[in-house]
């Protein structure tokens, strides 16, 4: 059953193609070990797997060795570290510094300017490189560039002892404390008392040191009960199924190949939209409905595995906002699925989505996503309140941005044509367009929402508009009283807070100018494409690059 539940969550995730993996690596099978052991780390318990994927990355980045499982690049780092020297495993983000390290480096050789080449195209080189006199000394006098250099170079610092074959052994605490106590430290293999553990562990070193991949794989299996009948009996392990389930998760990518589903959803209700193909937007809201129940399924197995919302960081900030937003759009078909916004809400939060789960797939370093255990600030009820209030809205303002972009182009097109658009925009605007209130000249009454493409796209805007300022407006008000609750006031010019702040006041201008405008459409759209640049600026240049009081979220 397991199995075939792999085979299915593949189809769904897509892989990546590395190297071809050595015959014992790809004769070794870890999943034994990787899905029924417990390590204990940065204070909380994981399933082996998802361990080794939270450690690897610190020397190799987001890259993997030769194509190897990084669970079994672990072990074989832990047990034969002499395979690795002179190996490309250290990951060095920084092209600045690659640039600064290879011109240390003599590359009159051919072969040497081409793996100085490879380096500088995938970030990773060797320890021998890093530890030559020349580089040595470069690293040193950089160090003093805080600014630049600083992080970067501590960060190859951090590798090179994370890759140390005794680090890799004492960060690995399998063993669960024999109290059964949650305030007892966990310990490596050598504070194991069993004795069949002790001899399992030396015949897997003997085996694996050998290459015997048929012997590394009984004693893989007979470690993988002996290990968890230690805490048996008590509440310190996490149950087999909920450890197979977390390193099934990570294996699959956290499913953000799921922005695939909702790419070939966009692509039919783009085209449903603009021509109005009924089947065709059809299939596309059917997809849509589909890449959302598995987004879905995404962050209910996160706050499984994880055992709490997943609101705390980047990475779940962004898939849970992804996740709102294809609800959102589902809401709102089923809504307006009689009038002419039909697949514009659904287009726009499947774009939305799409980049959303594209941009945590293509930067795992950056937006990291090991689940934390959450700082202490955040253990409090306006977590679920504040958060959620404020990612929903950023998601609507993306969405409305979209709609935006759509009528912005659909005016470029009408220019080319000496077409004027100034006429086209909602007659009343945001949630009022769906309703016919206008009364007209001859004493009757006029739909609110004319039929054509730039009423129903500055309609839409409105709509999404309208509901992230007041979303906006309430998660900035009850993110005060959080602030005074947590931190003893509830305003203290945080750069979060106070583009936070900027992004809803640019919301103010736009419902107040279009009032007065002309142009209704167009400057709805242009300041709705502003309010989203200052929203993303705030969530990743002000998360990134400037810290304050916020840099955990």
């Amino acid at each position: 059953m397991k199995t075939l539940f792999a085979f299915i969550l593949a189809l769904i995730c897509s892989t990546t193609l590395f190297a071809q993996p050595s015959e014992f690596a790809k004769s070794v099978d870890m999943s034994p070990l990787s899905d029924n052991v417990a390590v204990f780390t940065d204070g909380r318990v994981k399933s082996f797997e998802t361990f080794a994927r939270s450690y690897m990355p610190y020397i190799m980045g987001s890259k993997s060795f030769e194509g190897q499982a990084v669970s079994f690049t672990y072990f074989d780092m832990m047990i034969l570290p002499e395979r690795y020297y002179g190996q490309d495993i250290i990951y060095v983000k920084h092209k600045g510094l690659r640039a600064a390290i290879i011109g240390e480096v003599d590359i009159t050789d051919p072969q040497t300017k081409e793996r100085m080449d490879r380096f500088m195209k995938t970030g990773l080189v060797s320890r021998e490189v890093l530890q030559s006199q020349t580089v040595s000394k470069l690293l040193n006098s950089l160090r003093k560039d805080v600014r630049r250099f600083a992080t970067p170079i501590e960060g190859i610092s951090g590798a090179m002892g994370a890759s140390d074959p005794r680090s890799l052994w004492g960060s690995l605490k399998l063993i669960p404390p024999p109290s059964g106590s949650f305030n007892q430290p966990w310990s490596t293999l050598e504070g194991a008392e069993d004795q069949n553990i002790i001899e399992s562990w030396r015949r897997l070193t003997e085996a694996w040191q050998d290459g015997n991949a048929d012997e590394v794989n009984v004693e893989l299996k007979q470690l993988a009960v002996l290990i968890p009948a230690l805490a048996k009996g008590s509440d310190i392990y996490p149950s087999p199924s909920k450890l197979w389930l977390e390193s099934i998760y990570f294996r699959m990518g956290n499913f953000t190949s799921i922005w695939l589903v909702y790419l070939v959803s966009v692509v039919l209700l783009l085209m449903a939209f603009v021509y109005r193909f009924k089947r065709v937007g059809n299939i596309g809201l059917f997809i849509f409905t589909i890449a959302v129940l598995l987004n879905t399924l995404a962050v209910v197995w996160r706050w499984y595995v994880s055992g709490r919302y997943p609101n705390t960081n980047m990475f779940e900030a962004i898939t849970t906002a992804a996740w709102m937003g294809g609800v959102f759009g589902v809401f709102m078909e089923c809504f307006v699925r009689k009038t002419a916004m039909k697949y514009i809400f659904a287009l726009g939060s499947g774009i939305a989505a799409m980049v959303a789960l594209l941009a945590v797939r293509l930067y795992p370093l950056e937006l990291n996503p090991q689940v934390s255990n959450k700082m202490p600030v955040l253990h409090d009820i306006w977590l679920y309140i504040h958060v959620n209030f404020i990612i929903f809205a950023y998601c609507l303002i993306f969405v409305a941005a979209v709609c935006a972009i759509i009528y912005l182009i659909r005016r470029i097109v009408q220019k080319t044509k000496h077409q004027n658009g100034k006429q086209d925009y909602a007659r009343a605007g945001g949630v009022a367009s769906l309703v016919e209130v206008r009364p007209d000249k001859k004493g009757g009454t006029t739909p609110a929402l004319k039929s054509n493409m730039g009423s129903v796209l500055d309609g839409a805007t409105m709509i999404l508009v309208e509901l992230s300022f007041i979303l906006l407006w309430a998660g900035i008000v009850m993110g005060a009283i959080w602030a005074d609750h947590s931190w003893g006031r509830p305003w203290g010019w945080d750069p979060k807070e106070v583009f936070a702040l900027n992004t809803f006041l640019i919301f103010v201008v736009l419902i107040h100018a279009r009032i007065k405008v002309q142009d209704k459409g167009l400057w709805t759209a242009w300041l709705a494409l502003l309010g989203c640049a200052v929203m993303l600026f705030n969530w990743i240049i002000i998360n990134f690059t400037i810290s304050g009081l916020h840099s955990y979220a």
